[in-house]
């Protein structure tokens, strides 16, 4: 028995490391606080809602930033076009050595298990499941799709349910993406920063988030990592603090709400300029002044 996508005339399926990671269902939880990185060139304060590097690549939307110190502030309310993902509005702020951004209502794989279909075999044990004592009944081991991944093979068994009731229940009822988050903010002055995180679910599961003292696994050997509230400083002096970065099998990494503090640069101060060297005029030869006469007594005859 294996499972098949369903060919739709006129729309080619398009798959993306989103999907196989939606099959896989398993998440790792990590907190972070990174050595300095980066190099010595100074930086702007800057801010950004969304970024993501491999097969569907997405630049920094919104983005802000702010060289000088003064406050700038960009805000989006769509990402371009692409099958990852997709949010509802997003603002970037970056100012003085400050930054924040705030993201609502994030949708990571919209409808990706309702391109799978399932085998007739399947369809028929999920239509016959009994009333009670369904819980009892053993996950069955089938292979998943092929979406053409660089991502090792998946089964059933690798979805996050624990019988064939809920394997059933969630590739009859597939739900509306691989991971939902209702809200994300991020914020940072000077270096110290803070995450605000909303509730997060996974294939409709909600799941409990590890507080920013701990982290937690779910379970072992996961195929997607999720990273929250990763911190570090920069080289430069600069603070960086982002809110989510999840990693989708090692072929796709995605950031969201990422924030970075720094110090205007200090404009240099303006050299005064030499002053030009105005010789003295040359001195014009004069006579030397006549001598004042010394006068010459004499004595004359005195006749009468």
């Amino acid at each position: 028995m294996r499972f098949q996508l369903p060919r739709k005339p006129g729309r080619r399926l398009t798959p993306t490391v989103l999907t196989a990671a939606a099959v896989a269902g398993v998440v790792t939880f990590s907190l972070v606080a990174s050595a300095p990185t980066g190099n010595a060139a100074a930086r702007p304060s800057s801010a950004y809602a969304v970024s993501a590097e491999g097969q569907v690549p997405i630049a920094k939307t919104p983005y802000a930033e702010s060289p000088d110190g003064k406050r700038q502030t960009a805000t989006a309310l769509e990402l371009p076009k692409n099958p990852l993902i997709s949010v509802r509005a997003g603002t970037a702020t970056a100012g003085n050595d400050s930054a924040s951004v705030e993201l609502f209502d994030i949708v990571i794989g919209p409808d990706l298990l309702s391109q799978v279909k399932l085998p007739p075999e399947l369809q028929q044990q999920c239509a016959s499941l009994p009333k009670t004592g369904a819980a009892d009944l053993p996950l069955p081991d089938l292979a998943l799709p092929d979406l053409g991944l660089p991502l090792p093979k998946l089964t059933t068994k690798d979805l996050p349910v624990k019988n064939l009731p809920d394997l059933c229940n969630l590739l009859l009822n597939p739900p509306k993406s691989l991971l939902g988050i209702d809200s994300l903010n991020v914020w940072c002055s000077g270096d110290q920063g803070g995450v605000d995180l909303g509730s997060l679910t996974l294939l409709g599961q909600k799941l409990k988030l590890p507080s920013t003292k701990q982290g937690a696994t779910l379970p072992a050997a996961p195929l997607a990592t999720i990273t929250v509230n990763s911190q570090g400083k920069h080289s430069d002096g600069a603070f960086t603090i982002t809110g989510l970065t999840i990693n989708l099998g090692g072929a796709e990494t995605i950031n969201l709400a990422s924030a970075t503090c720094a110090k205007p640069a200090t404009k240099p101060k303006p050299k005064p300029l030499p002053q030009p060297v105005n010789p003295a005029p040359a001195q014009v030869a004069t006579p030397p002044s006549a001598p004042v006469p010394t006068p010459v007594k004499t004595h004359q005859p005195v006749t009468g």
